[in-house]
């Protein structure tokens, strides 16, 4: 009787050793315990049909017959949407990166823009404070021209 170790077995059948494992757990699979190596026989990986061309018994007539492994195309679909999506996120990574390049230049232009705009407020505050002095100064030269005019002693 041929058998595999669980190592082999995911490489004849594409299924992992977990889910073998898990398989095996469940009563799925059987396996044979040699020299304390746990191992599943070719005619129970054939059985579950993980193995293409492999045998599997029908209930109602207990004939025994030959069929392709219904996980095969199943498994090559889900690659291919693998591979789709893998391509997918490639994509969308590039444009993230180009969003974050073109957001971080925009930023620095807000900043710099913003900067120029705090200049210029200050600069027309101090223009705005230039044009009130006169007043001011034209009010205390008031003062001190009153103060001095007037006797004192």
């Amino acid at each position: 009787m041929e058998s595999y170790t669980f190592a082999e077995a995911e490489e004849l059948t594409g299924a992992t050793r977990k889910a073998l494992r898990n398989r095996v757990y469940r009563g799925q699979l059987e396996s044979v315990l040699r020299s304390g190596v746990r191992r599943i026989p070719r005619s129970e990986l054939e059985r579950a049909g993980l193995l293409r061309g492999g045998r599997r018994e029908t209930e109602e007539t207990g004939q025994v017959t030959r069929e392709v492994s219904q996980e095969t195309p199943a498994i090559g679909e889900l690659i291919g949407r693998l591979e789709q999506l893998v391509a997918e996120n490639v994509a969308l990574r590039a444009i993230e990166a180009q969003t974050g390049k073109t957001l971080e230049v925009e930023r620095q232009a807000r900043e710099l823009a913003e900067a120029e705009l705090h200049r210029v407020r200050a600069r027309v505050l101090e223009l705005q404070a230039q044009v009130e002095m006169p007043r001011r100064w034209r009010w205390w030269r008031r003062s001190v021209a009153a103060a001095a005019a007037s006797p004192s002693s």
